[in-house]
């Protein structure tokens, strides 16, 4: 953003510093090459200067709830309650997701108007699905959320789990002013999508071959390499470490986005490969559909090849 006019900026523009854009990203460590091309995403479009940060990396430790019932259901669903305390409750923040990719200046949603409201975000989701709490802009000024008081308020049923997460009833005053297309669950319309969320984590395209989008968030991945901003050593090693599927490092060697290019061998890599969200609870059923789409797809493949 330019602060200029004509060939004589003003004494006003000279002396103005622009408040970086604050987005605190909910994650664990697996997430960290998703958290990346967020990120990237982001930039490359911003007219702000842009802070992003994991929230885990701040290490502030969260308690859990004495009832299982009222436990997180993730390591990360807890973590946004913490980001008005991390900006020592002053200025304003954005939550987002670590499974996300932007398509438009960021400066869209960081400037949406509070009026009276302490926290902003999107009223519906796309595609007739439930709406979320996935992007959030917030007020740290009037939220003061302690974690400590939000899971003794679970403990002694003055919060139901139910509530907090799907209705945030911990923010007094919601506003659902976000446009929709700045969370896009599973959606995706060129020149219109400005936020596409993966929340299927079964074909998140880290960890799949069959999200149906899987070649808009390889492409964002493949600028981010060119331009530096992440390396393919950095992506080795997270296939390494389990955190995504081998068969990425196939499609960057080979300039390729869609997975349907790529060959069987290169497909083989992936059939010791599991996602590390089935570590996270009973998820034997996206197992089973992650295997039977993984011999779906080799099956394809060998009969295209033969």
């Amino acid at each position: 953003m330019n602060l200029q006019t004509d060939d004589h900026p003003t004494e006003m523009a000279r002396n103005t510093v622009l408040t970086p854009v604050r987005v605190f990203v909910a994650a664990t460590p697996a997430e960290w090459l998703p958290m990346r091309v967020l990120e990237f995403s982001i930039r490359e479009r911003s007219s702000l200067p842009v802070e992003l940060s994991a929230i885990y990396s701040h290490q502030r430790p969260i308690p859990q709830p004495k009832c299982l019932e009222n436990r997180a259901r993730t390591p990360f669903s807890f973590q946004r309650f913490l980001i008005p305390e991390l900006c020592q409750f002053k200025g304003r923040a954005i939550y987002m997701d670590a499974d996300m990719q932007v398509f438009d200046d960021i400066e869209g949603l960081w400037n949406q108007s509070f009026f009276d409201n302490h926290l902003l975000t999107v009223e519906s989701g796309t595609q007739g699905r439930r709406s979320q709490f996935s992007v959030m802009v917030l007020d740290c000024e009037r939220l003061n959320w302690k974690i400590e008081d939000i899971v003794a308020d679970l403990d002694s049923g003055a919060l139901e789990y139910r509530t907090l997460m799907f209705e945030m009833s911990v923010a007094k005053k919601i506003g659902y002013s976000v446009p929709v297309t700045w969370n896009s669950l599973e959606h995706y319309s060129a020149g219109q999508t400005s936020l596409l969320h993966y929340t299927d984590m079964n074909t998140q395209p880290w960890v799949s071959l069959e999200n149906p989008n899987g070649h808009v968030w390889m492409a964002c991945l493949r600028r981010a390499i060119e331009s530096g901003f992440i390396s393919r050593a950095e992506v080795a090693r997270e296939v390494d470490q389990r955190h995504v599927r081998p068969t990425l490092l196939a499609q960057i060697d080979s300039g390729i986005d869609h997975t349907s290019e790529l060959s069987v061998t290169a497909v083989i890599r992936d059939f010791a490969f599991q996602a590390p969200y089935h570590k996270l609870g009973k998820k034997w059923l996206g197992r089973l559909r992650t295997r039977t789409l993984y011999y779906v797809r080799l099956c394809q493949y060998l009969i295209k090849k033969l």
